[in-house]
């Protein structure tokens, strides 16, 4: 399927997740099922995707994206189950839990994005007739700007506890960007919210064996432009209490982080992170 609309480069980088994600699907041993992620990534997704692995993984496949979303998916039915019913998935991009997570009644997700990439998915939803399984909201907004009240209009309760979900995101804000976004996020949070994020740590950002792929997400108009070594402590000074989880630790496995390829001078795996930060 072709474009039916221009998407800027960074928008795009969500048909590359969606391809990413189908393939997983398609796996025998598949850490997660995704019917709907081979629609969403259309045509320019694996092209992406191919792009990528071919000319600066040497073609191999980096087990990150299907760790990431099995860990995040996990943190979000645990939230279910302990009764969150508020959600706020930011920079939602392509990312389809809302139609294939088994939500309990009266759940309500906002999906946060620009406003085309929003539109281009609601035609996809449209023309599958892919029927959610929470009470979805999408919100077409610019995240560098004004979309507190969007949210709050929506019908968003700062009062109730919230999970947000800030997935492949954060290291493509300046670190000012970055920080403005959290405080924005950390003031709508009711006490016993939770924020998901990823992040990668500046030394494995700043190293030479990083120096291919960041040089290619720029020229491909998406560059890196952040990183931290500590994470906790982006977060940990605005009132959340913080655990970091680097891909490849006990619970951030699943059986794939062995089969990743280490980059020549990088010193193991810790560098790349999952976060778990709950409001006090």
């Amino acid at each position: 399927m072709d474009l039916s609309q221009p998407l800027d480069p960074l928008a795009k980088t969500a048909l590359w997740t969606a391809s990413m994600r189908a393939r997983e699907h398609r796996r025998a041993d598949r850490l997660f099922s995704d019917p709907l992620a081979e629609a969403f990534a259309g045509d320019e997704g694996p092209r992406i995707m191919s792009q990528f692995e071919g000319h600066v993984q040497s073609g191999v496949e980096d087990p990150a994206l299907a760790v990431r979303t099995r860990f995040l998916d996990d943190q979000l039915l645990r939230l279910d189950a302990d009764g969150v019913r508020q959600f706020v998935f930011v920079a939602v991009g392509m990312d389809s839990r809302a139609f294939r997570l088994e939500w309990s009644p009266g759940v309500l997700v906002y999906e946060l994005d620009r406003p085309a990439l929003l539109s281009f998915k609601e035609d996809l939803v449209r023309d599958l007739h892919a029927p959610a399984t929470a009470v979805r909201v999408p919100l077409g907004v610019d995240l560098l700007g004004d979309w507190t009240e969007p949210l709050l209009a929506a019908g968003f309760d700062p009062q109730q506890p919230t999970c947000w979900l800030v997935e492949g995101l954060l290291y493509f804000l300046e670190p000012r960007e970055r920080d403005v976004l959290l405080r924005q996020l950390t003031d709508l949070s009711a006490a016993k919210s939770r924020l998901l994020a990823d992040y990668v740590g500046q030394a494995i950002l700043d190293s030479p064996g990083m120096a291919a792929w960041r040089e290619r997400m720029a020229d491909q108009g998406h560059p890196w432009k952040s990183g931290s070594d500590r994470p906790e402590e982006l977060f940990a000074p605005l009132g959340w209490e913080v655990h970091v989880s680097a891909y490849g630790d006990p619970d951030a496995d699943y059986g794939r982080w062995s089969d990743a390829a280490v980059a020549p001078g990088l010193s193991g795996t810790r560098g790349r992170y999952l976060v778990i930060a709950d409001k006090q």
